[in-house]
């Protein structure tokens, strides 16, 4: 159930673009669900840094009665700049602290085309290819891609020392409840390769395709579930 759960959290966890078409800032709350039980809760924020500097960032951890016995918490960054209308991640960060402290690192130099990866205390460097984005801020993209109506997704994620490859597939249009009501969102699923796990986001059209909900399923069938509770649009000072 722990594995699970850090799934759980990390769930809550490019293309060219104008300056003045890119996403507004914002902040998202979001109720963490297994079984049916709620476990925790966790934000999502987008901040304009000024001189096409961005940073994205989540924050979970389990709440109520779970985190008498597993009193996890996650918090991830990306930091990232939009030049010329691309999308470059400057540097990504993840922390767990509560049942295992973990701690990872990517630094990205888009100059000499490389990325260097801290990774359960190994260095690796990576080499970058172009569009190549960090495993949090590619979900920024995905939000932008679909406002810009792209439908077919795929995205060079670095990850653990390595490039993979993310290939989200369109499901179809579908109605969610949301703790802000009904919303209409177009519907994504990600399966991992050689695995039975999947994920799955519904994101909303009318809030710039922020996903409203995201599901994931263990190779065992468990179902655990995010579901946005709240968002704030914020101007860019």
């Amino acid at each position: 159930m722990k594995h699970v759960f850090v799934g759980l959290l990390l769930l809550f966890s490019g293309g060219l673009y104008a300056a003045d078409s890119f996403l507004p800032p914002f902040t998202a709350t979001y109720g963490l669900y297994a079984k049916g039980w709620s476990v925790g809760e966790g934000t999502r924020t987008l901040t304009h840094q000024g001189d096409n500097k961005w940073v994205f960032e989540t924050h979970a951890g389990s709440t109520g009665f779970l985190s008498l016995f597993k009193d996890i918490r996650i918090d991830e960054r990306s930091e990232f700049r939009l030049v010329n209308g691309q999308v470059l991640p400057s540097k990504y960060t993840y922390r767990q602290t509560g049942h295992k402290d973990r701690y990872s690192r990517i630094s990205f130099n888009w100059y000499r085309k490389k990325a260097t990866s801290l990774y359960k205390g190994e260095t690796k460097v990576i080499p970058l290819e172009e569009g190549t984005l960090d495993r949090l801020v590619y979900q920024v993209v995905l939000m932008q891609d679909l406002k810009q109506g792209k439908r077919r997704l795929k995205y060079k994620i670095a990850n653990k020392g390595k490039i993979r490859v993310y290939r989200p597939k369109f499901i179809g249009r579908e109605s969610v409840n949301t703790g802000i009501g009904q919303l209409e969102t177009v519907k994504y699923e990600r399966q991992s390769s050689n695995s039975k796990r999947r994920t799955t986001l519904w994101c909303a059209s009318n809030l710039h395709y922020l996903p409203v909900q995201v599901e994931h399923v263990e190779k065992d069938g468990d179902v655990f579930r995010l579901e946005l509770q709240s968002v704030r649009w914020h101007k860019i000072q």
